[in-house]
């Protein structure tokens, strides 16, 4: 799968641009501000309906225009597959896949998988457990078909429980009846969690070796709670605590992946550079567990690569790349630096000049 055709009108800075992509390596340079980053951006607006930089869209839409329009063209297993969206500043959206509207950005996500890499991307290992929960579900979505439903139900169940505690007085039966729900849906998504990253974790280890000497990390699933112990005794040795805070405090919303090296927490102790390649691994081997497990590509965006990796390490992630197939989006500064990145050997590789908001293929 990879996207043959781009079209983006009224987006930032980005005049209308119609790129014709290679299947394989798009390398797009050119001074900052010129709207790589940008390009970027209309790609996953694409893929999620929304953008990576901003929560809210206004910013995303051009002076000027009252909508920001992104359509692409898959090629997948031979068929074309045109995708859509349109987002305007009241918020109105409107997405489509082959011609059919879909209700919600999952949709997209289904039609048109991708991994980011770009300076937020290191938050994976030095922010919150919410990047790492973030990380382990976008894998599980995309292989475990009935997971989507089941965080569904399961974030009702949660979102009906914390109404509970806000009540003035607990009402034990009816908390009771919502626990019985939360505990079943709760082990459910564990074990979908569980399983993916038993695959995940030695994929891992694997590009990990291929990008850097270091050895001695330890990646542990920690559920949100201590599944020694039955979450449905948890929950009711917390239920005072949470009755007090107004708030669950334990289970799968609350889930982390442990990253160790030598035994300490890895973000405690290794550099800003060590840091890049653990996150670059763990965001390549999720691309060569997808195509394993589904036998389909997803898209990487990779935003201004070379200030985030040195040459060396560049080009080993551009060969770990190379070898999965995956269509790679990347932008850069300087064109040497970027074509420096990809190996020789990969003659399918397009180089595009962005300048003042205009994109052009060399």
């Amino acid at each position: 799968m990879y996207l043959k055709k781009l079209d983006v009108h009224g987006l930032r800075n980005l005049r209308h641009i119609q790129l014709s992509l290679s299947p394989s390596a798009n390398l797009f340079y050119g001074p900052n501000g010129s709207g790589k980053t940008s390009l970027l951006e209309a790609l996953y607006l694409l893929g999620r309906g929304r953008s990576f930089r901003t929560r809210t869209l206004s910013p995303v839409i051009n002076q000027g225009e009252e909508n920001c329009t992104v359509f692409g063209l898959l090629e997948k297993e031979g068929n074309d597959i045109p995708l859509g969206v349109s987002r305007s500043r009241q918020g109105d959206f409107l997405f489509k896949v082959n011609g059919q509207p879909v209700t919600n950005s999952s949709g997209l996500a289904e039609a048109m998988p991708l991994l980011v890499l770009n300076s937020d991307s290191f938050h994976l290992l030095d922010g919150g457990p919410q990047f790492r929960r973030q990380f382990i579900d976008w894998g599980v979505f995309h292989v475990e078909h009935n997971y989507r439903d089941t965080w569904q139900r399961f974030r009702r169940a949660l979102k009906q429980r914390n109404s509970l505690l806000r009540r003035d007085r607990m009402d034990d039966t009816l908390m009771g009846v919502w626990d019985a729900e939360f505990v079943c849906l709760a082990e459910q998504i564990n074990h979908y969690r569980e399983q993916y990253l038993a695959d995940l974790i030695p994929r891992i280890t694997e590009v990990l070796a291929e990008l850097s000497p270091l050895e001695g990390f330890e990646f542990k699933h920690y559920a949100g709670w201590d599944n020694t112990k039955k979450l449905s005794d948890v929950l009711l040795a917390d239920r005072q605590r949470d009755f007090q805070g107004n708030t669950t405090y334990h289970g799968p919303h609350r889930a982390d992946l442990r990253v160790r090296f030598n035994k300490q927490p890895a973000s405690d102790i290794l550099s800003r550079g060590q840091i890049k390649i653990l996150v670059t691994a763990m965001q390549v081997a999720q691309g060569f567990l997808y195509r394993e497990r589904t036998g389909c590509q997803c898209l990487y965006l990779l935003d201004d690569l070379p200030s985030e990796l040195d040459l060396e390490h560049r080009l080993k992630v551009g060969k770990l790349l190379y070898r999965l197939g995956a269509q790679v989006f990347i932008t850069g500064v300087v064109r040497g630096d970027l074509r420096s990145s990809w190996p020789d050997e990969e003659e399918n590789v397009r180089m595009f000049h962005v300048e003042h908001g205009q994109i052009t293929q060399e």
